[in-house]
């Protein structure tokens, strides 16, 4: 490997280098805030050196191939800051969370260091797999981040002062995961094992030709990418393949719900968009009209269920699932320069609000059990428990700032002007029409009209005055400074990209 190699991945190299030091550290000092602290200078070190990589790819060289498993470029870079950054959001979140659930230097004790080690392990493989141009590494990658994710999802068993409810329901999430995740990951290396039958070869480059050369009809090439299809469906939770995700978006702690929400799926779409980009699997009817039935099914389906969710995370999990098929509407434009932008553009917009959203049902949960008599909140009914749509009513009253911030995250989720959302869903109005795709469109403004009703709903809830409120909510929510910084940081991207979209129109256009 040469050296214009190893700088290439230089990201992973710091992502890695961060994971070893951690081990250690924990391995002779114990302590929370200390593992809080080293994993986002790892975290922050690697933004660094991707803008450092990026430098170096503007001087003349568009992308590096490194030992013909990864392919390193602007794209992949501008993923990788994408989701580094929204790791270091999950890392504040989880420190607040466990700094209420785990109680430090007491008989019985529970030391959460495991969760950052964790973090970094699903970092790691996520940025590797924006980077894979072999089925080789896309793998491995897949599997490491999905590895790292098991336990992360079954988490909250590990805190001591944690509700046996939310522990039973964590283990659970973990567990259906698992299971799911291992039945897409066989169906996956079914479909790879046919590819690779019927190329000879694993690399995306190799397996272009192969596709060049596909002649109509079906044959084992295609039935390999169909399956390959189906188990990254799965990933982003598409319909029909979207039945874990209510039920883990519910019981995983909140801060690795907003992780697999956000890293998790944004480094399959990446990857995805590389490898149909780079083999031109657009050009096959068959897996775009597979992809065309199931963003209809997804926009459909998830809007119709969220109507009637009143837990706020499984309204959220619906709501991704039809924010998903959004995206693939632009996905299916082709490999054409608009397209990629498109798919880019909603991606970050996505991730910015789904972050704020489940940062401000994370916060308001860990407030509710730091005010709770013994640290564990009351759940008898939907009043008192923090994770219920009655549980919002009168927060504007409660907390003004707070209700603010969740108001613009569900505006932009409903594609309101002002809001990076609703420049994210012109790019996908924009797109259907560019490829004259009135069915998917026509499912977009019905998908869209349905989110409109939920997601007000929310709002009005929000602004109704409760006339006998909570006792958990009576004095107010009280957020901590780390987690105050950080919505007002994405309601300030929220507010800046959609008043002001050219800025991150023009980075994209730059990759």
């Amino acid at each position: 490997m040469s050296a214009q190699e190893v700088h290439a991945i230089l990201p992973l190299l710091v992502l890695s280098g961060g994971i070893v030091v951690l081990l250690l550290q924990v391995s002779f000092w114990r302590g929370h805030l200390a593992a809080s602290i080293t994993s986002l200078i790892t975290l922050v070190a690697a933004i660094f050196a991707c803008f450092q990589v990026a430098g170096r790819l503007t001087s003349g060289i568009d992308s590096i191939a490194v030992t013909g498993l990864l392919l390193v470029d602007h794209t992949a870079l501008f993923f990788c800051l994408l989701l580094l950054l929204a790791a270091v959001a999950v890392a504040i979140l989880g420190f607040n969370y466990l700094q209420q659930r785990c109680h430090e230097g007491k008989p019985f004790s529970s030391y959460p260091e495991e969760f950052y080690i964790l973090l970094l392990l699903v970092m790691l493989g996520a940025t590797t797999l924006v980077c894979a141009s072999h089925f080789a590494s896309f793998f491995l990658a897949l599997e490491l981040m999905s590895l790292a994710l098991y336990p992360l999802l079954g988490f909250a068993v590990t805190g001591d002062l944690s509700p046996q409810r939310d522990q039973m329901q964590s283990l659970e999430s973990g567990i259906k995961y698992l299971l799911l995740s291992a039945l897409s990951t066989a169906v996956g290396l079914f479909g790879i094992a046919l590819i690779y039958a019927a190329s000879g070869v694993l690399d995306f480059g190799g397996i272009a030709a192969a596709v060049a050369k596909l002649h109509q009809g079906p044959n084992l090439l295609l039935t390999g990418l169909t399956l390959l299809l189906i188990a990254m469906a799965f990933k982003l939770s598409l319909v029909p393949f979207h039945i874990w995700t209510p039920d883990v978006y519910q019981g995983a702690p909140t801060p690795i719900t907003a992780l697999i929400a956000t890293v998790g799926k944004g480094a399959v779409v990446a990857v995805l968009l590389r490898f149909f980009a780079q083999t031109d699997l657009f050009a096959l009817p068959t897996l775009t009209s597979l992809l065309a039935i199931t963003a209809v099914a997804s926009m459909l389906a998830g809007n119709l269920l969220a109507l009637m969710q009143n837990n706020i995370k499984r309204l959220l999990a619906y709501s991704s699932i039809a924010h998903i098929g959004y995206l693939i509407v632009a996905f299916l434009i082709g490999n054409s320069a608009f397209g990629s932008e498109a798919v880019i553009y909603y991606l970050v917009a996505y991730v910015i609000t789904t972050l704020g959203a489940f940062a401000v049902v994370g916060l308001i949960a860990d407030s509710a059990m730091a005010q709770a008599p013994g640290g564990a909140g009351p759940i008898n009914d939907s009043t008192s428990d923090p994770f219920q749509r009655d549980y919002y009513r009168g927060l504007l009253w409660r907390s003004p700032w707070l209700a603010c911030c969740l108001a613009a995250m569900l505006l932009s989720l409903a594609g309101i002007p002002l809001t990076i959302g609703f420049i994210g869903k012109f790019y996908i109005f924009a797109a259907g029409v560019q490829g004259q795709m009135w069915m998917l469109l026509a499912a977009v403004v019905i998908g869209s009209a349905l989110g409109l009703f939920y997601y007000l709903r929310l709002l009005l809830t929000m602004v109704q005055r409760d006339p006998e409120p909570a006792s958990a909510a009576v004095g107010g929510v009280r957020i901590a400074t780390s987690g105050q910084i950080l919505l007002l940081s994405l309601t300030a991207a929220l507010l800046l990209f959609g008043v002001f979209p050219q800025i991150l129109i023009n980075w994209i256009n730059a990759l």
